[in-house]
């Protein structure tokens, strides 16, 4: 069991310098406050033209095409390229050809096998490259050799405060592996953070990582309420302020900065909104969907319309394009075990496990599901006692109960089946988490029918009606399953109801047509 309205918060993406280079985080500005890398540029330049060292040409490359001067990118680029046969068949080189093509990279582009070990050759020569850094940081981080990462994440953070790739990458591998101070300190003391939006939305996010209100809060606030159009750079920071607002309950406030978020958003400002959207009545446009890379986005609007088998595919790219992350293969494992496709499920959750390195309850919890499901039932029992004694226990008693009854069932226990997921029913219910009681009630039922209760009939009927009124995507799904047809269509009307429906308008196209600026 998933809980599917758990927390998101904006915390920046990492990806590999040659896709982030083409995304609107290394070319949009904000008007009236251009951040200037034309000092930086021509001093690099200076260096390349007294260097002409592959390491320099790639800084270069880098900077110039993250400050929007094309000229430079593609003279470094040409100087990698022309080195091609000392460098190897690199991403390095396939980058330097993009950008000379001006081709956008294709959006899981991936390392080659021995992208490290090339890395490494050039960081022998010059060590002083951070974008190179943390391509690398990102690829041992990938093979989950987080210890091996750190040396390099720190040298890059050390050589680069200013740059915004840096930083924002550094953070999220400090999300990663569970140094969430460290991740807030290097956003809170980059020299830019004072004027940089996406620095400023990354601090906000992981700011209430940490259960805390950033300083900016504010002033982002006066900002984002002073503009009616705010930029495609402010994107993520007027969804960031969004969120904070939406969890201390100005629902109002945080539809308003959403939509403007919504404007000119990129994938990560797009999957929040989508991930706040039916509590807010956003509506979320086709448009916006085909944004490149927003595949956590699509997964969740598929969610959302009952189309499980289209947002699993979505998840798996997600999955791609955040080979470090342990949440798109909780998305799977739990889109899996929504359609019955365990086997799937068990290989979702395994990863999950290991990406974790200190895997998490709720992965676990997730593991020994899916093992009673698939009958793999040995041993599940004492890790369910095991977890029920941890201190944070408490946190996870739905899904521990649950989890108790599936067991039960699974065994024949018919009747202590039945009273663990009323247990859980109960405590939910209690607790206010009208998704996960929603999801309690679809997998008893499921799960009644399944093992032969003769209270099935009841427990099904229960389980629709009360699925009608919570807000739980995946329990109708479940549910729609176990019932006849007009039922069935009755249960999807619900689920259709609760997506708020995009309506075309001028700014649609207006918006559209910014892209191709």
């Amino acid at each position: 069991m998933l809980d599917d309205r758990r927390p998101r918060r904006v915390v920046p993406r990492w990806r590999s310098s040659w896709v982030t280079a083409r995304t609107p985080e290394a070319r949009a500005r904000k008007p009236g406050k251009l951040i200037d890398v034309a000092p930086e540029i021509a001093s690099k330049q200076l260096e390349l033209e007294f260097e002409k060292s592959v390491p320099v040409a790639a800084e270069l490359m880098f900077l110039a095409a993250q400050g929007g001067d094309d000229a430079a990118a593609k003279k470094a680029a040409s100087l990698i390229v022309e080195r091609q046969d000392k460098i190897g068949a690199t991403q390095l080189v396939a980058t330097a050809k993009r950008i000379l093509e001006g081709a956008e990279p294709s959006s899981n582009a991936g390392h080659t096998k021995d992208f490290v070990r090339h890395a490494r050759k050039l960081l022998a020569v010059d060590f002083r490259n951070p974008v190179l850094l943390m391509d690398v940081a990102r690829e041992l981080t990938n093979k989950m050799q987080e210890n091996a990462a750190l040396r390099y994440v720190r040298t890059a953070v050390a050589l680069a405060p200013q740059s915004r790739f840096v930083v924002r990458a550094a953070a999220r591998y400090f999300l990663h592996v569970g140094d969430h101070e460290r991740a807030h300190d290097i956003l809170r003391r980059s020299p830019i953070l004072r004027f940089d939006p996406w620095v400023q939305a990354s601090e906000i996010a992981v700011a209430t990582v940490r259960g805390k209100n950033s300083d900016l809060l504010r002033s982002a606030l006066r900002t984002l309420n002073g503009q009616a159009r705010p930029g495609a750079d402010q994107s993520e920071l007027a969804s960031a302020v969004g969120t904070v607002e939406l969890n201390e309950g100005s629902s109002k406030a945080a539809k308003s900065l959403f939509q403007k978020a919504l404007l000119s958003p990129n994938d990560n400002s797009l999957a929040q909104a989508e991930w706040a959207a039916t509590r807010l009545k956003l509506a979320i446009n086709s448009t916006a969907l085909s944004l490149p890379l927003s595949f956590e986005a699509n997964s969740n609007n598929a969610y959302r319309r009952l189309l499980i088998p289209e947002a699993i595919e979505h998840a798996k790219s997600w999955s791609d394009d955040e080979p470090y992350a342990s949440r798109p293969l909780d998305a799977l494992c739990y889109l899996y075990c929504l359609n019955s496709q365990f086997v799937e499920a068990e290989l979702a959750v395994e990863k999950a496990v290991r990406a974790e390195g200190k895997a998490s309850i709720s992965s676990l919890l997730n593991r020994i599901f899916v093992r009673t499901q698939l009958g793999k039932a040995d041993g599940v029992e004492a890790e369910l006692s095991q977890l029920a004694a941890r201190p944070d226990a408490k946190d996870h008693a739905v899904h521990i109960l649950a989890n108790a009854g599936a067991i039960a069932y699974s065994n024949g226990w018919l009747e202590e089946g039945r009273d663990f997921y009323q247990r859980a029913i109960k405590v939910a219910r209690s607790r206010g988490a009208v998704s996960e009681e929603a999801l309690a009630r679809a997998y008893f039922a499921r799960a009644a029918l399944l093992h032969g209760d003769p209270r099935a009939t009841e427990i099904v009927k229960e389980a629709e009606d009360s699925v009608r009124l919570l807000p739980s995507p995946g329990a109708i799904h479940i549910v729609s399953h176990l019932v006849g047809d007009k039922e069935r269509r009755a249960l999807a009307a619900v689920a259709d109801s609760r997506v708020a429906k995009a309506r075309w308008s001028w700014d649609a196209l207006s918006n559209t047509l910014r892209l191709l600026e």
